[in-house]
């Protein structure tokens, strides 16, 4: 073959391995289903992923804790609260809580009741000395200071912060926290009025140890009617010992005795857990990504399964169900190579087995300590709104420097459940409302006036982009549709070259 004949081969050679080497990336990016990962807006960089509810009239309420500027003598963590729809998009965060106590407000737990009520639990105070206390008011009022109850007193608090606050349709409520009254573990409240008036603590779990101590607390409310609640449990250094599982009937204020579904000795452990009751069974996850159920309402376990490839531990995860009965799953996790693909992540559960994952936003970890580029997705928080619109928001990992909350959507297969008007006014009587957010209630037993150590946040820049998401660029539609010329024009060249060898 003379020389010249190998031109069209190289030429066609080129073009495969362009197509190759490229086109599966752009391919991914084409395909995915999910809105482009964005930065919530004026969220000071520091913050968690908010606790979200959704209401049936097309908006998830979000709230969140967040540090609020000024000297540092004057700084103060406040409960922010924010919205989202699908038209708008996010809403401006404003502070509609303060602290009783040390000017530190930790949000802990959000719970949305069917007449339109949104009760909420905060942690008050800090290391040494803090507080758990309760607030209320209607949805639609959420974004007004005025309109939330004067915090109640709860009880003293655990440390770290811990609670919740669930209930069903019939006014019932309970509150589970972490406290130290009887022992280290988690005590409950309850209220069958709406929150109107509650119980004295009643103690739940006991670790029994001075170095153990409940950290992540999970609760949902199944079709069955019960509550279902897990937990996790850590040593001093936050390195995870257990998972726990209790089952609670509200009605009768009765919790079923604890089960304890995985426990460790060493390393960094067990831990973010997560539940949520689907089709008579009940689903329990946590780190690793590691999955248990029960079909006889937590009395029994299949073994625990990793359906997925991927590694390593990513904060929170995620259950949540659509109006088409789908149960979804989302998490933050990487997958080994060269280099590993970090990424948040989404699977459904689906004939009895989940589906293969796909990724939200997903590559290689971006390490920057200084700027606002850092990737490595963290603590995944999702909820369903109007039966059919999935919402996810994360974090990056806090070991780099923070860079705010992330949050993307994808419409579902699902119907879209009816529009249900939020209440205008109360189905009963709120306790009185303060007027202004720093209104004081009782004092709580002893308060020491001691100095709780904030720190200063710099707020980076809000026009940062995503490291992982460099794909997402306009031209890549048009690359991926010249694809098939490249490969015809280099099937053209590669037949004529070989006829004219042969007319030779």
């Amino acid at each position: 073959m003379k020389k010249e004949h190998w031109l069209p081969y190289l030429v066609g050679t080129a073009m495969l391995l362009l197509i190759v080497g490229v086109s599966p990336r752009m391919v991914v990016a084409q395909q995915s289903r999910w809105s482009p990962a964005e930065r919530i807006l004026d969220f000071e960089a520091g913050t968690w992923p908010p606790l979200m509810v959704a209401d049936q009239n097309r908006t998830v309420h979000a709230f969140s804790s967040q540090w609020l500027g000024g000297d540092d003598d004057e700084t103060v963590r406040a409960i922010m609260y924010n919205k989202w729809t699908l038209e708008q998009g996010w809403s401006a965060p404003v502070d509609i809580m303060l602290s009783p106590f040390k000017n530190d407000a930790r949000l802990t737990g959000v719970f949305l009741d069917q007449t339109g009520i949104i009760h909420l639990t905060f942690f008050g105070g800090d290391g040494t000395e803090a507080y758990i206390y309760y607030t209320k008011a209607l949805a639609r009022d959420a974004g007004r200071a005025g309109a939330w109850s004067t915090p109640f007193f709860v009880d003293v608090a655990g440390d770290p912060e811990l609670a919740s606050v669930i209930g069903d349709d019939k006014g019932n409520l309970a509150i589970i926290y972490s406290g130290s009254q009887e022992g280290y573990g988690l005590y409950t409240i309850y209220s069958s009025d709406g929150g109107d008036t509650w119980t004295d603590p009643a103690s739940t779990f006991l670790t029994y140890s001075d170095e153990l101590f409940p950290v992540v607390l999970k609760l949902s409310l199944g079709q069955s009617g019960l509550i279902h609640a897990i937990w996790d449990v850590r040593n001093s250094q936050g390195q995870g010992r257990q998972i726990n599982y209790a089952k609670l009937d509200l009605i009768n204020m009765q919790w079923g005795d604890p089960v304890l579904l995985a426990e460790v000795d060493t390393g960094y452990g067990i831990l973010n857990p997560a539940v949520i009751e689907h089709d008579g069974e009940v689903f329990v996850g946590y780190s690793g990504i590691v999955i248990q159920r029960s079909r006889d309402g937590g009395q029994t376990w299949t073994d625990p399964v990793k359906p997925f490839r991927h590694v390593g531990v990513n904060g929170i995860m995620s259950f949540v169900e659509d109006s088409s009965d789908n149960l979804h799953l989302l998490w933050a996790q990487r997958i080994s190579g060269n280099p590993d693909i970090h990424g948040t992540w989404h699977s459904v559960w689906q004939d009895g087995r989940w589906s293969e994952p796909e990724a939200i936003v997903s590559g290689p970890q971006v390490i920057d300590q200084d700027g606002d580029k850092a990737f490595d997705p963290f603590e995944v928080r999702a909820i369903v709104s109007q039966g059919n619109m999935l919402l996810v928001t994360w974090r990056m990992d806090p070991g780099l420097n923070a860079n705010g909350v992330w949050y993307s959507y994808l419409p579902l297969n699902a119907d879209e459940l009816p529009v249900v008007e939020l209440p205008v006014t109360p189905p009963q009587t709120l306790p009185p409302t303060s007027s202004s957010v720093s209104v004081t209630m009782v004092t709580p037993p002893s308060p020491t006036p001691t100095s709780t150590p904030r720190p200063v946040f710099t707020n980076p820049s809000l026009n940062s982009t995503n490291a992982s998401l460099k794909d997402n660029n306009p031209i890549i539609p048009l690359l991926i549709g010249l694809v098939p010329v490249i490969l015809l024009i280099s099937v053209i060249i590669l037949r004529s070259s070989l006829a004219s060898q042969n007319r030779r």
